[in-house]
C-alpha cells in the first residue's frame, strides 16, 4: 500500500504541475494575442525539442530516441499535438478558467473512448457521470446559434485530442523512457505549427515575446515532468481530484492577469465537470477494488 508520505508528495507534484501548466498557459496567451497562433506553436515547439534535447543529452539517452519510434508513441504525438494545436489557437479568444474546464472533461472522454474502442465494461453510474459531464461541458461550449462559442468548440477538440493522447499512452511500453516520450511529442508539435505557418503572416519575434515563450516552454517541461511523479507509487484515488485545482489556478490567474470572469453557465458547467470526474474515479476505485477482492481459482 502507498505510504501517507508518497501520496503527500504525489498531492503536492500534481499541484505544482497544475499551478505550472496555468503559468505557462498565461504566457502562451499574452504572445499568442499578438501572434499568429502556428507561429508561436512552432517557435515554442523549437525551443522546448532544445530544452528536452539538452536534458537526454546530459542523462546520455540520446541514441534511445530512435528505438522509441513505435507506433503508439507516434500515435500520441500526433494527437498531443492536435490537441495543443487546438488549445493554443482557442486560448487566444477563450478565457483560460473557461478553457481549463472543457479540457478537464477529457478523463471523461476517455473513458467514453475506452467504452467505444476497447470494449471495456462501464456501469450505468459511469455511464451517468459522463453524461452529466458532457452536459457540463456543453454549458460552457453554449451550443446555442445565439450565444455559441466557435472557439470553445476549438477547447473541446482539444479534450477530445487529450483523450485519444492518453489512450494511446496506455499502449506505450513502460521501458521506453519518459524524455523520449515528450521528444516526438514536441517534434510533433513543432511540424504542426510549420504547416499551420504555411497559411499565416508571420511576424519577428521581438526579444520580450521570445522570453516569455522559453519561460512557457520551461515551465511546461517541469509540469510534464511533474505529472509523471505526481502518479508514481501512490494511490491514484487520493491524487487525482486535485488534478481539479487546474480550475482555481486558472481562475484565479485569469482574473488577476486578464480580468477574465466566467459566467454563471461556465461555472456551473465546470462544477459538472469537477463533479463527474471525481465520482467516475470514485467508480473506478471501487471497481478495481471489487475485482482485486474476487478469489481466483485455478483452471
Amino acid at each position: 500500500m502507498p505510504s501517507l508520505r508518497a501520496n503527500r508528495r504525489g498531492i503536492a507534484a500534481l499541484l505544482s504541475a497544475m499551478a505550472a501548466f496555468t503559468v505557462n498557459d498565461a504566457l502562451t496567451k499574452i504572445v499568442v494575442q499578438a501572434y499568429p497562433a502556428g507561429e508561436i506553436m512552432f517557435a515554442r515547439g523549437l525551443i522546448t525539442v532544445a530544452m528536452l534535447g539538452a536534458s537526454l543529452a546530459a542523462m546520455r539517452q540520446i541514441r534511445l530516441v530512435p528505438s522509441a519510434a513505435r507506433p503508439p508513441v507516434i500515435l500520441r504525438s500526433v494527437f498531443d499535438a492536435a490537441a495543443s494545436g487546438l488549445f493554443i489557437t482557442a486560448l487566444g479568444h477563450m478565457g483560460i478558467a473557461e478553457l481549463s474546464a472543457i479540457v478537464l472533461a477529457s478523463p471523461l472522454i476517455m473513458t467514453m473512448l475506452a467504452v467505444l474502442l476497447f470494449k471495456e465494461p462501464v456501469g450505468w453510474r459511469r455511464w451517468a457521470a459522463i453524461v452529466a459531464g458532457l452536459a457540463g461541458t456543453m454549458l460552457v461550449v453554449k451550443p446555442v446559434p445565439s450565444a455559441l462559442d466557435v472557439w470553445a468548440l476549438l477547447g473541446l477538440g482539444a479534450a477530445f485530442g487529450a483523450a485519444a493522447r492518453d489512450l494511446a499512452t496506455l499502449r506505450i511500453s513502460p521501458g521506453v523512457p519518459t524524455l523520449a516520450v515528450a521528444m516526438y511529442s514536441a517534434l510533433a508539435l513543432t511540424s504542426t505549427g510549420l504547416l499551420l505557418g504555411a497559411r499565416e503572416n508571420w511576424l519577428m519575434l521581438e526579444s520580450g515575446a521570445l522570453v516569455l515563450l522559453a519561460a512557457a516552454a520551461f515551465l511546461y517541461s517541469i509540469a510534464t515532468y511533474l505529472l509523471v511523479l505526481a502518479f508514481r507509487s501512490v494511490d491514484v484515488s487520493v491524487v487525482s481530484p486535485f488534478r481539479y485545482g487546474l480550475l482555481i489556478f486558472s481562475g484565479g490567474i485569469g482574473f488577476l492577469v486578464f480580468g477574465e470572469i466566467p459566467d454563471l453557465w461556465s461555472v456551473a458547467g465546470a462544477g459538472l465537470i469537477v463533479a463527474s470526474g471525481i465520482y467516475t474515479l470514485h467508480r473506478e476505485t471501487v471497481r478495481h477494488r471489487y475485482l482485486s477482492a474476487r478469489p481466483t481459482t485455478e483452471p
